[in-house]
């Protein structure tokens, strides 16, 4: 049997969203697409903070250092790609701007993720949960919750609302359940 520490240690590993910090290339794109649909929907407009990745979820804000000169840009994911081998995101014309890459076309970067869209979840496993019961930050002891896992909905229900602290993620399921919804989900309601 692990003690708490050692719980507490696996679920910190365990925790992060698919990523939290990536390091690739960058492009940027503007010319020929504007006014055209991105892939959520939206007209595309070179002249907004907004850019193309290929996982992570839309309106997800994202901080992009150019390494380079050591400038910045926080960015709104709109739309997917890049699709060029070796690039990890692909910046609106004012994003590149900002950071500037538009003479170069391409630039060394560091993501970091701040934030996941709204209903959009961190999760996390912890040993000592069986089941179907949750840990929540967010949701008050007793709620049901529907958690978008994809390919399928699970319900989960909020036991407690304690998260150990250091562990960066605003719900805990058992590792069975860990490994069928992943590190983060929609909850559709509650």
């Amino acid at each position: 049997m692990r003690s708490d520490a050692t719980a507490t240690a696996l679920v910190a590993e365990t925790a992060a969203p698919p990523f939290t910090a990536q390091v690739g290339e960058a492009s940027w794109y503007g010319p020929g697409f504007a006014g055209r649909r991105t892939a959520n929907g939206e007209v595309f407009d070179p002249s907004q903070l907004t850019a193309a990745h290929k996982e992570l979820p839309f309106d997800t804000l994202v901080r992009v250092y150019n390494q380079t000169n050591g400038r910045s840009v926080v960015v709104r994911i709109n739309d997917r790609g890049p699709f060029k081998p070796g690039r990890i995101i692909d910046l609106s014309r004012a994003a590149a701007e900002a950071i500037g890459m538009v003479g170069s076309g391409t630039a060394h970067v560091r993501l970091e993720v701040l934030t996941l869209p709204a209903g959009v979840v961190r999760v996390a496993a912890l040993g000592r949960l069986r089941g179907y019961e949750a840990i929540s930050r967010l949701h008050p002891v007793g709620t049901l919750l529907v958690l978008d896992a994809g390919n399928r909905k699970v319900v989960v229900r909020v036991i407690s609302q304690d998260i150990p602290a250091g562990i960066p993620a605003d719900l805990l399921v058992g590792y069975d359940l860990f490994a069928q919804v992943g590190s983060e989900v929609l909850v559709l309601s509650d």
